[in-house]
Parts: structure tokens; sequence; C-alpha cells
């Protein structure tokens, strides 16, 4: 629509919550990938503190902030034509809206170097950019990158500086605070890390899913599978097929990698086989290629005919 093309995608570390997107993409618009040098990636070029990119009049430039993972990068945005100011900051997994990210992830004897490392580069690097620089992190509420990230797209790091509690640390009390954090690490993180520094599989679409009536189901259930019932907690309580997992559809980005194997075929049941879609996405986006079919008319189609079901006490907490 505007007759851009895109050139170049930075990845600001190798994320373990997710699949990288940017191989995919890449193969289809032919671009360049580019990532922090202090890590073996198998995709794409290295980039370094001190190199930046010239669009117009923007200029992109690269600051080395570990601390999270050893080869995260920032990546700050100034408009020449208007100042020669810093603008905005894409900080990865450094900072983020109330919080920053977990150090833990290379395991506990690596941890006190990595929350020096995030000290250093948030005091040295990013809060020094200016109070008015706009804060874009890599993610919001809900991420298990941090433990308490607020439900905001961004920031500034003149908010962050008021109101971030860690940021507002001093540096004894931010080393104490983050090597004594615990934060669960779910066993899908392995497979992310490995797929993001090696290449996940290139699909260039989505899966084609094969509808399966009531008796394909249950001749599928006797094998090895995991049937996942996407409905709400309530529904799946109210009545399910046996031997079915509940992981609502927006739950599946974080409760997925919990429950599920990278082996064993899925398969999926909605109300109505009709919201089968985002689904596929969700499981696509952390690793899951082996979507094999979903329940053609959805639970609706095997209550009505008649299909067994089992219902499930639910705990609700006012």
């Amino acid at each position: 629509m505007h007759n851009l093309k895109v050139t170049h995608i930075f990845e600001t570390h190798i994320h373990e919550d997710f699949v990288l997107g940017s191989a995919e993409i890449s193969n289809i618009i032919d671009c360049e990938i580019y990532h922090g040098n202090n890590q073996d990636f198998k995709l794409g070029s290295t980039v370094k503190e001190g190199d930046n990119l010239k669009i117009g009049s923007l200029e992109f430039g690269i600051l080395e902030t570990p601390g999270h993972t050893d080869e995260s990068i920032s990546i700050t945005l100034k408009d020449k034509s208007v100042s020669n100011d810093f603008y905005a900051v894409f900080t990865g997994d450094a900072l983020f809206a109330g919080e920053v990210g977990r150090t833990d992830l290379y395991g506990g004897d690596e941890n006190q170097r990595m929350v020096w490392n995030l000290y250093k580069s948030l005091h040295e690097k990013i809060l020094p950019l200016g109070d008015s620089v706009i804060v874009y992190p890599a993610h919001g509420a809900g991420s298990l990158c941090g433990v308490d990230i607020r439900e905001h797209e961004y920031t500034t790091i003149g908010y962050e500086k008021k109101t971030n509690p860690t940021v507002r640390c001093n540096k004894e009390e931010f080393m104490a605070h983050k090597i004594n954090e615990k934060i669960e690490k779910p066993p899908y993180f392995d497979k992310m890390a490995e797929y993001n520094s090696k290449g996940a599989p290139i699909l260039c679409r989505t899966p084609y899913l094969k509808p399966l009536n009531m008796e394909e189901l249950k001749e599928h259930i006797k094998n090895e599978v995991q049937v996942v019932d996407i409905r709400t907690p309530p529904s799946f309580a109210g009545g399910h097929i046996k031997d079915t997992l509940s992981i609502w559809k927006e739950g599946l980005p974080v409760f997925a990698g919990w429950m599920l194997n990278y082996e064993d075929p899925i398969i999926l049941i909605d109300e109505y086989g009709t919201s089968i879609t985002d689904a596929v996405k969700y499981f696509i986006r952390t690793g899951y290629d082996n979507i094999f079919g979903y329940l053609e008319g959805g639970f609706t189609s095997w209550f009505k005919s008649g299909g067994e079901i089992e219902t499930a006490d639910i705990m609700v907490c006012a």
C-alpha cells in the first residue's frame, strides 16, 4: 500500500516462549535477519554495539544489553529530521512495562553473572537514553519472561524510573531481588531455545487439519494422540469427551507448553468445529506443528449423536 519493502529483521534475542517468525518471513520475502553476536544463531548475521541502520531520516542503533540472555540487544530509534535525540528504544526482554527480564534461564551457577549484566544494561545503556524516550518491550502482561509485566503495550523510560519497582532498586537491592527471584520455567522453553537457535521448520502455510467424524475420533483416542478441548473451562466441566485435555483457546499460548509433548499428534475439539483457525496459529507459534485434525461439528455434534460424556467439578474463586 505504501510501496515499502522489508529488508531487515532484527531479533533482540533467542526467545524462549515462541517460535521466531523471522526465518519464515525471510523465506517468503527475501530479507536479511540480524541478531546479537554473543551466542551462536544458525540463521542471519550478527550486529554489535554501535552498528546503525539508516532509512530516510530514521536511524536505528544497536545497544548490547545482556542479562536476560547473553546475546540480547536493544535497538534505539532517532528521527534525524526532527532531532538528534533518541525517540524510542526496542528493549526486547531487558525492560518491560513495570518489570525487567528474568535472568535465570542459564541455570543457578550463571544467575549472578546474568543479574549483574542486566543491572549494567539497564543503568548504563537503556535508562540514560532519556526520560522522554518511548519503550517498546518484546512482551506484555502474561509472559513468563517477567514476573509482573503490566498490561501496557509501551511505556517511557521516565515512567519506568518512577513506577517500576525493580528499576527503582539500588544495586544491592537489585542483585538480591533478582538472585532470589523464583519463576516457573515451562518444559517447552527448551524446545523453543532449540528451534530459535538452530532454526525451526519452514512451513510457509498453516497445516491442513483433517475433519474427523465421531467414529474416527474414537479410533484415534485409542492410539497415542493428544486430544485438546479448546472450549471454556465451564463448558468442559459441564460435559466433555473422556481422555481429552482442557486448554481453552485463549490459554493455548501459555498452557499448551505445560501439558503437551512434541511427538504425538494433536486433535482439537471446539464447540461447533468453526473456531479452529486461531487455535492452530497459537500452536504453530509454540512449535506444535503436528496438528492432525479436529472433530467435525465440534463437541455439539458428539453430544447430539449420543456420545458418552464425562463431567468435572470446578472451583470458582471470587
